[in-house]
This record gives C-alpha cells, sequence and structure tokens, in this order.
C-alpha cells in the first residue's frame, strides 16, 4: 500500500498549495488602491506592488500587522540589493497603516 499513501500525500500537498494560493490572493488588489494617485500610494505602488508582487489592499492588515510585513519586506529588499530608504518606508507605512483594516 505505499502507492495509496503516497497519492493521499499528494493530494494533501495540492490541497495545501491551492488553500495557500487563494489565501494569499485574497489581499491582493484586484480594485484602485485608496488614495490612488497620491505621492504615498504611488510610492507604495513603485516599491512593494512593481518590484516584488502584486500590491496588497492597505485594509487586508491591521497597523500592527503591516510594521511587522514591512520589517520582513525590507529585509527581502536588502538581501536583493533593491534600495529601501528610511524616510521611504516610513512614508509606505504611514500610509499603509492610515488605511489599514481596522483594529
Amino acid at each position: 500500500m505505499p502507492e495509496a499513501r503516497t497519492s493521499g500525500r499528494s493530494l494533501r500537498a495540492l490541497v495545501l498549495v491551492a488553500a495557500l494560493a487563494v489565501s494569499s490572493a485574497a489581499g491582493c488588489t484586484p480594485k484602485p488602491l485608496p488614495e490612488e494617485g497620491s505621492p504615498s500610494a504611488v510610492l507604495y505602488m513603485e516599491k512593494c506592488g512593481t518590484t516584488c508582487h502584486r500590491p496588497y489592499q492597505p485594509a487586508a492588515l491591521k497597523p500592527k500587522m503591516w510594521e511587522t510585513m514591512v520589517a520582513r519586506m525590507e529585509i527581502e529588499m536588502a538581501r536583493r540589493g533593491i534600495p529601501f530608504l528610511p524616510a521611504e518606508r516610513a512614508e509606505i507605512l504611514d500610509y499603509l497603516n492610515r488605511n489599514a483594516g481596522v483594529m
């Protein structure tokens, strides 16, 4: 019965991957971002929405969660050699927090 066990594991792995894909797509922006066209929204799009991934709607996370995510992304950007100035970080975090989900 090793084949049955392997196919069961494969099916569970496929379901897990599909669930992760659906849940991660939920935060992606199919609609315009808040404050569209503002300097802060444009900077967010340029730094986060084109370089690494599609931009997430700010309302997808609460302010504390955005602080954690921006810190993680700052490390990833440094690893990839993508410049991320402290002023850019502050402006993006301010934009995300202004438009974040309710606490």
